[in-house]
């Protein structure tokens, strides 16, 4: 009984990978004519929108890994139908239940890959795609550490200790060096807000190094012009869906702790973390179409009817996620009303299959 549901489960799998290949090909085309319209904008040339695509290979990865289940698993499972081996496997003494138990270890080496995927790969790779494409289009430079943000403009070096939701910075200080690398002025503020072509400083104090010493200012206001604007906020402020699920739950105790909005942050945090979920549903999903209703349509009309309820799930997610942050839902409800809802489709499903 092993091997037959192993060879049922690589059959899923194998169809999984090729519908996902097929789709990645498709939205990475499409990505890449959308990148072509930046193209020689400031030093955004074609190499980099190739590795740029290539970076944010992990991001469309798991946006389709859900669909590529469904469509994968009907059509692997279609295909054994079609050829009669799973009404030989019936014949034998195979029931739903052990054929849904290939199908479940189908669903959990999926939300592996969707938890591997979505919280290490795509997050890393992200933040380089977003490095790369802002520093090729504005021409500033910067990098991101534990400790903060660090970006160079000219002889200036900035560190940002955070970068708040608004886009303000929060405790960020100026190194100033001359021609010789000798620091001359270093200037710290408590925050810092872009209006118009400039930074306008908060709570100054800034400390210009001579020889002949240290002399010491404080101010209540500055006006900071630099090269670095908005477009570098891209660098160092990923969307929280790209965040890795510890880093939200960080963000989320530094906003709540601050009094800001953390709504599309907690929602960012259900939805990383009904993703897995979704996928194993979409995979349970298949068995009906191939032995309920559907079992006399051919091959074509089940993986019509895949793409189209695969599609209709994903519809159905993102909008109702949106209107829950518009209608003020609980961020937990907004994220996992979706998927409940077709995994009870789903189990309805699978207990009329006989």
């Amino acid at each position: 009984m092993k091997i037959l549901q192993q060879y049922i489960a690589k059959n899923i799998i194998a169809s999984t990978l090729l519908v996902l290949l097929v789709l990645l090909g498709l939205y990475t085309f499409m990505d890449f004519i959308a990148e072509l319209d930046d193209l020689g904008k400031g030093n955004y040339q074609l190499l980099d929108i190739l590795t740029y695509i290539a970076l944010t290979m992990p991001k469309r990865i798991y946006e389709l890994l859900p669909v590529a289940a469904l469509m994968g698993s009907v059509i692997g499972l279609g295909n054994l139908a079609s050829q009669s081996e799973l009404v030989a496997m019936r014949a034998a003494g195979v029931s739903i239940k052990d054929i849904n138990k290939s199908v479940l270890f189908v669903a959990g080496v999926l939300m592996l890959v969707a938890l591997v995927v979505g919280e290490i790969l795509r997050p890393v790779a992200e933040q380089q795609a977003r490095e790369l494409q802002s520093v090729s289009q504005t021409g500033t430079e910067g990098v991101r550490s534990e400790h903060g943000f660090w970006t160079r403009d000219g002889n200036h070096f900035n560190h940002i200790e955070r970068i708040n939701s608004d886009g303000s910075f929060a405790n960020i200080a100026i190194y100033e060096f001359d021609d010789n690398n000798r620091l001359r002025v270093l200037t710290q503020a408590a925050e810092a807000e872009y209006q118009q072509d400039s930074w306008i400083l908060s709570d100054v104090v800034q400390s210009t190094i001579d020889i002949s010493g240290v002399k010491v200012r404080s101010v209540s206001h500055a006006r900071w012009k630099s090269q670095l604007n908005p477009g570098m906020l891209n660098i160092v402020v990923v969307p929280p869906e790209f965040l890795p699920i510890w880093d939200l739950l960080e963000y989320v105790q530094y906003l709540e702790q601050n009094h800001q909005s953390v709504a599309q942050y907690e929602l960012a945090f259900w939805s990383k973390m009904m993703m897995p979920l979704s996928t194993a549903v979409m995979v349970l999903l298949a068995v009906p179409f191939v032995f309920g209703p559907l079992r006399t349509t051919p091959i074509g009309g089940r993986i019509l009817v895949g793409t189209l309820v695969g599609i209709g799930f994903h519809l159905f997610n993102q909008s109702f996620q949106h209107m829950g942050l518009v209608f003020g839902l609980f961020p937990s409800m907004a994220a996992a009303f979706p998927t409940m809802v077709f995994a009870g489709l789903a189990w309805y499903m699978n207990s009329r299959v006989r």
